[in-house]
């Protein structure tokens, strides 16, 4: 097609390169992203199978990483568990600047629309070269409005994902958006992979093109039926990943829809019951899509050390991935104010920055021991401020290769807790019981290495009794639940799978899962190791005890209509170490204590009759603010247990 200038009507009709939107017509993006694998081959059999399949365009992604993402004064980048991921993944998977100009120019001769998002500013500079039709902003960004600004000066359209948001924020972007002076439109999103049929919440179309009139639907559900949904709710953009393989390593391949896929009918209306139900009022980010709002977003950062008393100027602050800390357009707030910590080059501004903030002791007394969870680099901040009974380390694949002597000191704890790290080399999953014997022999020796580095940590907890290692041991299926009488196949599987580890000191607690376990920022189905009578069954025939994890357990009861309180009980005498936390619905998982649907008095009047089982609060997101969210948790807790004492 002619490239043509975009036009605007009284409708907001404009056009991409010749091609209607915003009319009768649904312009169709295929997203090919980094399915390509970065293969430059397996690119052009991308755009050859979307051009097959009729759609108006394909769209890539180009980052550049060191403007991207942001590191510490030592260029190192001791990030959380799931930014870790993301940046090896794409260590492997993306394509260069000069292979993007090959596909643009191999986009033109088969007639594609060639689009691109670009994830940070120095990309669009390097897309102005490329007379690209239109640019695409992610959801990541939906609160930059300095990229957004950026992209703009192109003077092409903009489409604009409204996932992992709020809708006060897509107000805003809305409004930034109309100063802009180029054509866009909204896309309805929701930013997990795959994004399960209940979350998805499709009628918020309808809110949506309340807010703008040209709206569309990104969407990352299994199969076509919602999308076909979307359209028939007025989407005049549909965007989908393609690939060639559903089956291939990365994290979109499972979201995408392979060329000549198609559902049956009757399957299709029973995924759109489910998606319809908006759950307002306004647009709220799911469980999956916060935990992906923290991995793939932005950050206000300091961008040099500040020392405490210094006023906010803008060249102290800097945005750069990933989400952890305040929204890019609180970026005004800050300047002019009075930095009430000292902070080092790329550490987080949170919110409590923008009020004044008065020092406080640590102190807590509970009658049964409690901890904290920490990672090796952030171990002795928290050590230095608390003094708990127990320390739980959550690893990453990464640190089972560093010794972690230079991170530790010796403590006087009485009980160290071990987290499995949930996603190893090559984006596998820990998983004992996999029907992939290759993949299940893998697990086996990712889990001695848990255990390796345990013993390692251990030499600076010399009091400790206890050398515990969570781990989630696997059981999942992605498409749909495994039969059920296949479990005791699975439970199987498991022991002959812990019978090939040598745990020395430590011992193996599993912990229970939730019915939907959220891997790499998409939804699976859980098997075993999840319903309250098959755990007590194992427990009792062979000794196993547990790390129970309230949150995960409520979930559970919800899902399937079991009483919490009667499970609870069921389950503590094989409790170890518990993982405190509320659950709200099926996917409210970690929310605050005392904000979803678990009775506390009465969960805590059974736990504490438990001395020999410790705990630590695993608040979503408790660690910002320098633990926060794990001191909100311990106060309401310690309150609870005073209140229970006077009474």
């Amino acid at each position: 097609m002619a490239n043509k200038d975009p036009i605007i009507s009284s409708s907001a009709i404009f056009e991409i390169d010749g091609c209607p939107v915003g009319s009768d017509h649904v312009f169709v993006i295929a997203e090919i992203g980094n399915n390509h694998n970065g293969s430059l081959s397996l690119a052009r059999q991308l755009v050859d199978a979307a051009k097959a399949s009729g759609a108006d365009c394909v769209k890539f992604q180009l980052r550049n990483r060191d403007a991207l993402y942001r590191r510490k004064a030592d260029g190192s980048r001791a990030e959380d568990l799931g930014v870790e991921y993301i940046q090896d993944l794409l260590d492997k998977v993306e394509l260069g600047l000069e292979e993007h100009r090959v596909l643009r120019q191999y986009c033109a001769e088969q007639e594609m629309i060639y689009l691109c998002t670009p994830w940070d500013e120095p990309s669009v500079d390097a897309l102005a070269s490329f007379d690209v039709a239109a640019l695409k902003i992610a959801s990541a960004d939906l609160c930059n409005p300095y990229l957004m600004s950026k992209a703009a000066s192109l003077g092409k359209p903009l489409i604009v994902s409204t996932g992992m948001s709020f809708e006060h924020e897509i107000i805003r972007a809305v409004e930034h958006l109309g100063t802009l002076g180029v054509p866009f439109a909204l896309l309805h999103c929701n930013s997990t992979y795959p994004a399960p049929e209940h979350d998805i919440q499709l009628r918020y179309l309808d809110r949506l093109r309340e807010l703008h009139p040209v709206v569309g639907y990104s969407g990352h559900e299994r199969g076509i039926a919602i999308t076909l949904a979307a359209v028939a709710l007025g989407a005049q953009i549909i965007e989908r990943h393609i690939t060639l393989d559903r089956g291939m390593e990365g994290p979109d391949h499972l979201a995408s829809l392979e060329p000549a896929e198609f559902r049956l009918l009757v399957e299709g209306i029973r995924q759109i019951e489910k998606a319809l139900p908006a759950q307002g009022p306004g647009r709220h980010a799911s469980q999956g899509e916060l935990l992906n709002r923290e991995h793939l977003g932005k950050s206000v950062i300091a961008a040099r050390a500040i020392a405490a008393g210094e006023t906010f100027g803008p060249e102290m602050l800097r945005i750069a991935s990933p989400g952890q800390g305040l929204p890019p357009y609180q970026l005004p707030s800050l300047i002019g104010r009075v930095a009430q910590r000292a902070l080092e080059q790329g550490d987080f501004l949170y919110p409590g920055d923008l009020q004044e903030q008065a020092s406080t002791v640590r102190e807590y007394h509970f009658p049964v021991r409690w901890g904290v969870p920490v990672r090796y680099h952030d171990f002795r901040q928290y050590q230095q401020s608390i003094k708990p009974d127990l320390f739980e380390f959550h690893l990453s694949y990464r640190d089972l290769s560093v010794s972690p002597k230079s991170y530790l000191k010796q403590v006087d704890c009485s009980r160290l807790v071990v987290h499995a790290p949930e996603l190893f080399e090559n984006s596998e999953l820990l998983d004992l019981v996999a029907d992939d014997q290759d993949y299940r022999a893998r697990s086996i020796n990712n889990l001695q290495r848990v255990v390796d580095a345990t013993h390692e940590i251990a030499e600076s907890f010399p009091m400790a009794g206890d050398l515990l290692i969570v781990a989630n041991v696997g059981g999942f299926s992605a498409d749909a639940p495994l039969p059920v009488t296949r479990r005791a196949e699975l439970y199987e599987r498991f022991h002959d799978a812990c019978s090939q580890v040598d745990f020395g000191r430590t011992e193996l607690i599993p912990q229970n899962m939730a019915p939907f376990p959220w891997h790499f920022g998409g939804q699976r189905f859980q098997n075993i190791f999840m319903m309250p009578d098959e755990l007590v069954e194992q427990a009792r025939a062979s000794g196993l005890r547990y790390c129970l994890d309230l949150s995960h357990l409520q979930m559970v009861c919800f899902h399937f209509g079991l009483d919490f309180q009667a499970a609870l009980a069921l389950l503590l005498p094989y409790t170890a170490h518990l993982h405190v936390a509320d659950a709200k619905g099926i996917n409210g998982e970690g929310v605050l204590i005392g904000t979803g649907d678990i009775d506390w008095p009465a969960a805590w009047s059974q736990i504490v009759l438990y001395r020999d089982v410790s705990f630590i609060p695993e608040v979503w997101q408790g660690h910002k603010e320098q633990g926060a969210g794990f001191w909100s948790a311990l106060t309401f807790l310690e309150e609870l247990d005073r209140q229970a004492a006077r009474d």
